[in-house]
C-alpha cells in the first residue's frame, strides 16, 4: 500500500487561523486610524476655537485703546461691542464689531474693575478704564471642545 503524503499545502485549519490573525491585526489598525482622525479634527476645532478667542481679545483691545466701550452684549450664538469716541467740536464717532459664528458658542463675562459700580452704557460721560473679560468659546459640533481665557483690559487715560 501507497502512503500519500502531501505536504505541499496548507489546512484548513492553518488557513482559519492566519484568517482571524490578519482580522485583529486589521481591526487594531482600522480603530487606530479612526482615533487618529478624531483626534485631528477635535485639535483643528480647538485650534479655531483659540484663533477665534485670540481675535475677540485683540479686536476689544483695540475698540478699548481708542474708544470707550459702550455696549457689549453677549448672546450664545454672537457677540457685540460698540465704542464711541468725542472727536471734538461735538462729533462723535462710533466703531461696532460683531462675532458670530455659526459652530460656536459665545460665552462671555464682563466684571468691571473701574469705575465700580458702572455699566458700559452710561461709560462715555465716566470711562471704564479696567476690566476683566472671561471669554468661554464651545464648539457647537463637539460640545467637549472648548477654550477658555481671561484677561483684564486697562488703560490709563480715558479717550472720549
Amino acid at each position: 500500500m501507497r502512503n500519500l503524503k502531501n505536504e505541499k499545502g496548507i489546512t484548513l485549519i492553518e488557513l482559519l487561523a492566519a484568517l482571524v490573525l490578519f482580522g485583529i491585526i486589521a481591526v487594531l489598525i482600522w480603530s487606530f486610524f479612526f482615533r487618529a482622525i478624531n483626534f485631528n479634527d477635535r485639535e483643528v476645532t480647538k485650534n479655531q476655537l483659540q484663533q477665534e478667542a485670540n481675535l475677540i481679545v485683540n479686536t476689544i483691545q483695540q475698540l478699548h485703546t481708542k474708544y470707550t466701550i459702550t455696549e457689549f452684549t453677549p448672546t450664545p450664538s454672537s457677540l457685540f461691542i460698540k465704542g464711541k469716541k468725542n472727536v471734538g467740536e461735538g462729533k462723535i464717532t462710533y466703531a461696532e464689531e460683531t462675532f458670530k459664528k455659526e459652530q460656536i458658542v459665545y460665552g462671555v463675562t464682563v466684571r468691571i474693575i473701574k469705575p465700580s459700580g458702572k455699566t458700559f452704557q452710561d461709560s462715555f460721560e465716566n470711562p471704564i478704564t479696567e476690566f476683566e473679560l472671561s471669554l468661554n468659546l464651545t464648539s457647537k459640533q463637539d460640545p467637549n471642545v472648548k477654550y477658555q481665557t481671561k484677561t483684564i483690559f486697562s488703560k490709563l487715560a480715558a479717550n472720549n
